[in-house]
């Protein structure tokens, strides 16, 4: 009887044991590194390779081309607590014992272009790196989902710019400028305007007031000496005087006079939307809108290529005449009865051909 209940408490022993086992997450190191980085993705040349480094002092995100060029950086601050929290959500999703790669699974669309993606937990005893491929959130667990998201909100962070921030570059900038640098004086905020894009773009106006006429560094130039009153306008991004313009004439950055678009006379015949780049007629073509599947939306259907999120009939009917046909669609329309899309002439009859009219 004795033996019998040193069993039943040592198998109790053991099963409360294993649950406790089961329950504990390996530690991190808060000496640790993490970095998040896509490439391969369709984007522009100098943004192939992207990476997001983060540790217990600073968020750092670069962007460069495959071979290194092209590099920009933007640094932000970051503390022990904030990192802490960080690596709490490692610990918590069990970064540590994740599969090395996720791939699409056998019913699980193809997304194409998006690129791969890497995150990385570096510490001074080990090292993890966990894999998807392609970059798509549905190849992902829920725990990895989380990791990435909370790593892409700081490279958010890390590109972002504040509205004072944003003042102090662009008066920096205007200040050491060739015009203003010259001769000007009285430099003075008018307007401050954020546009709400990714990341967010600050438009500044200023004025100023420089001692001689003309633009730029006239050293050595013959000038007027009058006092010439000037507005630019600054355009901030990601940290960045990304254009200058001083009285809409002159483009600040590049020092030459703001081309000028021509005016349209009466001795020049207007596009009318005919000429497409100044090389082909295009022509309008319909297509009747029934309660019949377009070739275009079988083709979304049983194609393997999928997108993100859900394109729109304009998009689905331009990706699918360029893919299929190469055919290229300009200026799609509709109605309750037809779609309208203008095509190059060259094409219409082949677009004839497929049910266009």
């Amino acid at each position: 009887m004795i033996n019998k209940t040193i069993s039943v408490l040592l198998i109790l022993l053991l099963t409360f044991v294993a649950g406790c086992t089961e329950k504990q997450t390996e530690e991190i190191s808060e000496n640790a590194t993490i970095t998040h980085m896509t490439y391969g993705a369709f984007t522009l040349p100098e943004m192939q390779l992207q990476e997001l480094t983060v540790n217990s002092t600073a968020v750092v995100f670069t962007t460069s081309d495959n071979e290194g060029g092209f590099m920009k950086i933007h640094e932000k601050p970051f503390n022990e607590s904030a990192f802490r929290d960080l690596i709490s959500l490692f610990e918590e999703n069990e970064f540590l014992q994740m599969e090395e790669l996720y791939v699409p699974q056998e019913g699980q669309p193809l997304v194409t272009d998006v690129g791969t993606l890497e995150i990385s937990l570096i510490e001074e005893t080990q090292e993890k790196t966990v894999t998807v491929d392609p970059y798509y959130s549905e190849y992902m667990p829920e725990g990895l989902q989380e990791i990435d998201s909370a790593l892409v909100e700081l490279r958010a962070y890390a590109l972002s710019t504040s509205p004072e921030e944003a003042e102090r570059i662009a008066r920096t900038w205007i200040e050491t400028a060739p015009t203003y640098g010259f001769d000007g004086f009285d430099l003075e905020l008018e307007s401050h305007e954020v546009i709400e894009t990714f990341p967010e773009q600050y438009i500044l106006n200023y004025t100023f007031t420089s001692r001689h006429g003309g633009y730029g560094n006239r050293t050595d130039q013959i000038v007027t000496q009058a006092l010439t009153p000037h507005s630019i306008e600054v355009t901030v991004f990601e940290g960045e005087v990304r254009s200058a313009v001083i009285d809409g004439e002159w483009d600040e950055v590049s020092q030459q006079p703001l081309e000028q678009e021509p005016e349209n006379t009466d001795n020049e015949p207007e596009n009318n939307g005919n000429i497409t780049g100044a090389e082909e007629n295009t022509v309008e073509m319909k297509y009747r809108i029934s309660e019949d599947k377009t070739p275009w939306d079988r083709w979304y259907e049983e194609g393997n290529i999928q997108y993100i999120k859900a394109p729109t009939q304009s998009e689905l009917i331009t990706a699918y005449y360029g893919t299929v046909y190469d055919i290229e669609i300009f200026d799609i329309q509709s109605n309750e009865f037809f779609y309208t899309a203008r095509v190059k002439e060259s094409d219409s009859a082949q677009m004839k051909d497929l049910g266009w009219t």
